[in-house]
């Protein structure tokens, strides 16, 4: 209840209880001064939907951890999400979600998840966000947040600045676009191809996202920063050429001119052993460029000049 107490054109809207109980009542208070209308807006909880993929499956509303538990009402969840906005028939469903043959009963169970999942999605909201779509079933993300849409938003404004050379703000943004990644993609969910294959073109975008992070650092002058990040990424990843590329310039730029040819011999061996091939001509020429101190070749071999 409110004490409202008017006084010619002056109205106060008072909560009757203490300790701002009667705040959280409050729905609405529209008092009318002479043809004016002011409004206090209602408080209403954030209800938007977060898909967290990049990492362990989340799904939280205002706050409120709502990721399923069971591993089969999960991994529903991840076939629908790897694929959201298209019709996921029911019989692919079935397949995946009992990988071998699906019991007779497969066709009610899933009706039965997809019950559950509803039940657990749609809150106070009317419109459920899963729609009966013969021959299966569509997962509308339209409005709410997914972090693999989050990433590649800020990945795709990096980019811009990175080629626009405004090298600190494209840090930035890359920086931003990584930190959302908790672990692999959908981690704990059992295996499905759909699953698989989004996982590998986002863990593609991932490091591709973190060379041009780095050719930003580099940009910067933060050469000494990314040694050590970079013999990580080299343990993680031996056969991927830009990083041994980046760690070949940054040696250079911090004096160790003889680390940076070893590392390329490193990388020779290592392509020539497991592939059975020669480095590429960008790391070619960055070996090129450090034997002959030649700042200018360095930069024709695909790495980003620095800003001074």
């Amino acid at each position: 209840m409110l004490h409202v107490i008017a006084r010619k054109s002056l109205i106060i809207c008072r909560p009757q209880t203490r300790g701002g109980r009667g705040i959280r009542n409050l729905v609405e208070c529209v008092p009318c001064i002479r043809g004016v209308v002011v409004s206090l807006s209602p408080l209403v909880a954030d209800q938007t939907l977060h898909y967290a993929l990049l990492g362990r499956l989340r799904v939280s509303r205002g706050g409120a951890d709502l990721t399923p538990e069971p591993p089969k009402l999960a991994k529903l969840l991840a076939l629908l999400l790897v694929r959201a906005g298209e019709t996921v028939p029911g019989e692919k469903l079935m397949a995946e979600l009992w990988e071998r043959e699906p019991p007779r009963c497969a066709s009610t169970s899933l009706r039965v998840y997809v019950s559950q999942l509803r039940k657990l999605l749609n809150g106070d909201q009317q419109a459920s966000p899963i729609v009966t779509t013969p021959p299966g079933y569509i997962l509308n993300v339209s409005g709410a947040v997914t972090d693999s849409h989050e990433f590649e938003t800020l990945y795709s404004r990096g980019r811009e600045q990175y080629f626009a050379a405004d090298f600190q703000h494209a840090s930035d943004l890359l920086h931003r676009a990584l930190s959302l990644w908790r672990g692999p993609v959908l981690e704990g969910i059992p295996g499905s191809l759909d699953i698989e294959s989004f996982a590998a073109v986002q863990e593609e975008k991932r490091l591709n996202c973190t060379e041009l992070s780095i050719d930003s650092s580099l940009a910067l002058d933060r050469h000494h920063e990314v040694c050590e990040q970079l013999k990580g990424l080299l343990v993680q990843h031996p056969l991927r050429e830009p990083f041994y590329r980046q760690l070949m310039v940054a040696l250079y730029r911090a004096g160790r001119q003889g680390d940076a040819l070893q590392m390329y011999r490193r990388a020779r061996r290592v392509l020539k052993e497991e592939l059975g091939v020669e480095p590429g001509p960008a790391l070619r020429l960055a070996q090129e460029a450090i034997l002959r101190a030649d700042p200018e070749r360095l930069q024709a071999s695909g790495m980003t000049p620095s800003v001074h």
